[in-house]
């Protein structure tokens, strides 16, 4: 070889790339994923620490109380947030009724800050109880604790256990169906809450006093109108429904009744909102249809993770026209791999794929097919600009490599760390 030769350019290595190549050897141990993928799992905990270590630090009160307008009820504990798709009618003078505009969010909504704050409370809790688990610093667990009595529990910013006005168009005395969405993250506390428990210092009654919450409002998610209503949902509010009243039983040890909502979304969720094809009729048809498409997707996702554990195996499972769960991953995969270049319906806020690689990620660690793999080494380049861009949640898509990494030949050994790879 001439010795002037220019040296072969080494391609730099990215936690995204080690973590492909880690998967291709399967680790089946925590001590072999250690070893073969060291790099990113330290990347990944180190970012989650940090984050953590702002919510630590964070003063503000996080509570319904906080907000400067209250819902029609008048009580400044209701739960209040307002519809995200609808805006002034233009036509009327008092601009009213709202009129809806899919896809195009009313920046009117920060306004009340109630989603914000609920959804906050639910990311650094689950943020500083993962940091918990990996650290032991008990500062972390006792902030948790502080948190959730503020929103939860004490006397002056406990919210009530309804979501009565959630998704409130302006001008109406009660909150839409669609509302009930905005609580569908708690499960992330439960799953904080199983390392949390575990701090010699945690409090004693916490959990009790919590689950007596719950079992009020799981009775509002049972009984309500608004409620009912969205569970009869046929698209990702139906879905996402499932998602937050069986994270809610198993926090409360209703194993039975979340067993029953898994095997009940075999026919409500799968069959009715895929067809043979792999398509989700009900999410084309939104205006950002292909975001929508994935975040139902990754709703089902969810719901069979669970199912693992309830002893309902609905990654498997096939409707009468041969609807499944992977029949809707590999209907998306192809318009992936190109962009969005021939997506079939209108979406007109492009075709992000951070979430859609975590759909993969759990698809090959499922199904085992190569394909997938070969997917995500090609979406790669794509995700990791996003993550540059700031557009991505770089620790949730870290975390997702090492849980489905954990579960590699074994399903379930690190199932609660493994929700990062869902929404």
């Amino acid at each position: 070889m001439d010795g002037d030769a220019e040296e072969e350019e080494t391609e730099e290595e990215t936690p995204l790339s080690i973590a492909t190549k880690a998967r291709r050897n399967s680790p089946i141990t925590y001590a072999q994923l250690l070893s073969a993928n060291k790099r990113e799992f330290d990347y990944a905990v180190a970012l989650l620490i940090r984050e953590a270590d702002l919510a630590l630090n964070r003063t503000e009160v996080y509570s319904v109380t906080n907000k400067n307008q209250t819902a029609p009820s008048g009580d400044i504990h209701d739960y209040l947030s307002l519809s995200k798709y609808y805006w002034p009618n233009p036509k009327t003078e008092n601009q009213l009724p709202y009129i809806r505009r899919d896809g195009h969010i009313n920046p009117e909504i920060e306004t009340v800050r109630d989603y914000r704050l609920l959804r906050t409370m639910i990311r650094e809790v689950h943020m500083m109880g993962m940091a918990y688990h990996f650290t032991g610093d008990k500062r972390y667990a006792d902030k948790c604790a502080m948190r959730l009595k503020e929103w939860f529990l004490d006397e002056a910013t406990y919210m009530n256990p309804n979501i009565n006005y959630g998704s409130l168009q302006k001008g109406q005395k009660l909150g839409a169906r669609t509302g009930v969405l905005d609580m569908f993250t708690i499960f992330r506390v439960f799953d904080a809450l199983h390392y949390l428990k575990q701090e010699p210092t945690w409090p004693k009654d916490l959990i009790p006093n919590l689950q007596a919450w719950f079992t009020r409002y799981i009775k509002w998610l049972e009984t309500s109108v608004l409620a009912k209503q969205e569970r009869r949902g046929n698209n990702n509010h139906g879905t996402y429904f499932d998602v937050q009243i069986i994270g809610i039983y198993l926090f409360l040890g209703r194993v039975d009744d979340a067993r029953d909502v898994a095997e009940s979304a075999l026919t409500n969720r799968i069959d009715l909102q895929i067809t043979g094809k792999g398509e989700q009729p009900e999410e084309l048809e939104r205006k950002t249809s292909w975001y929508y498409s994935v975040f139902n997707l990754q709703a089902m996702m969810t719901l069979a993770r669970w199912g693992d554990d309830l002893g309902v195996d609905m990654w498997h499972h096939k409707g009468p026209q041969g609807q499944s769960i992977k029949k809707a991953i590999d209907f998306m995969l192809p318009y992936a791999l190109k962009g969005g270049e021939g997506w079939p319906v209108p979406n007109i806020k492009g075709f992000p794929m951070g979430d859609y690689l975590k759909c993969l990620q759990i698809a090959w660690n499922i199904y085992g097919d190569e394909k997938y793999l070969d997917a995500i080494a090609q979406l790669e380049p794509q995700i990791q600009r996003e993550m540059d861009a700031g557009n991505l949640k770089t620790i949730s898509t870290f975390l997702c490599d090492i849980s489905t990494l954990l579960e590699a030949n074994k399903r379930g050994g690190q199932g609660l760390i493994w929700h990062w790879c869902l929404t």
